[in-house]
């Protein structure tokens, strides 16, 4: 199968790793491709970033409609998610909603361990729109910035190990979720120095796509997820236009 995996910022040293780490995932027999947007800011800490992200991921996944098998959305605030499931007739997998639920498979109570503080409220929607409060334990952030996490490994290390054993003696928490794509490589180690299970969303999102895959599922298409409805779009890319006249040629 082929899968794609969309790094929603427009940092390329981060897109080189989120897909090193997907490679490493995905079974013999998977093709990763990983893409970044051709535009968007260079990282997603906040509101506003996450819209731009956004846009400019719905139209990578709409002008690559038939291409493949599935989507990864590689950031831990799944942007454009709902919309790129809407557009695509292949499962599209957020990092963050697949990490949720692969480690309520292996722990009762989890925690997200994440960069700066302001991404927390991000991260409690979204833990809500999951509907996953009793499933979380904490969400606990470092002072890092997104593009700070490679500049000092050691100092990286040494936070997310310290916050993710505040959230285990502290909250309860039974596991360990990373908050952050760039995140990733530190899961294996992270794992033997806490442990705990340490689950990068990256990962996850690539096992998950395989299995809808190869069990033959995808997005539901009767409500929520239904292709957009017709109508005529303002200066819009012609990704999108290109589906809405698809639908528009079905009505």
């Amino acid at each position: 199968m082929r899968i794609l995996v969309i790094n929603p910022n427009t940092t390329e040293a981060m897109t080189h790793e989120i897909d090193k780490v997907a490679q490493a995932a995905a079974s013999k027999g998977t093709e990763i491709e990983t893409v970044q947007p051709k535009a968007g800011p260079r990282s997603i800490e906040g509101s506003a970033d996450e819209v731009l992200a956004a846009y400019h991921t719905l139209d990578v996944v709409a002008g690559t409609k038939g291409k493949y098998d599935a989507y990864v959305i590689a950031c831990y605030g799944d942007p454009a998610l709902a919309a790129c499931r809407e557009v695509s007739s292949v499962p599209v997998i957020g990092i963050a909603e697949a990490s949720f639920h692969m480690a309520g498979l292996v722990a009762y109570k989890w925690s997200i361990v994440s960069v700066l503080p302001r991404v927390k409220p991000l991260l409690e929607e979204l833990v809500h729109r999951n509907g996953m409060e009793s499933k979380c334990a904490s969400i606990r952030c470092t002072p890092l910035t997104v593009l700070e996490i490679e500049e000092d490994i050691d100092r990286t290390k040494r936070m997310m190990v310290d916050e993710g054993r505040k959230a285990i003696e502290e909250d309860g928490a039974e596991a360990i979720l990373l908050g952050c794509a760039g995140l990733g490589p530190l899961d294996k180690w992270m794992q033997q120095q806490l442990g705990v299970p340490v689950l990068d969303g990256v990962a996850c999102g690539v096992k998950l796509a395989e299995d809808l895959h190869s069990y033959g599922i995808t997005s539901s298409k009767v409500a929520a997820y239904k292709d957009p409805e017709r109508k005529e779009l303002v200066a819009c890319p012609v990704s999108f236009a290109a589906i809405y006249q698809k639908e528009a040629a079905r009505v």
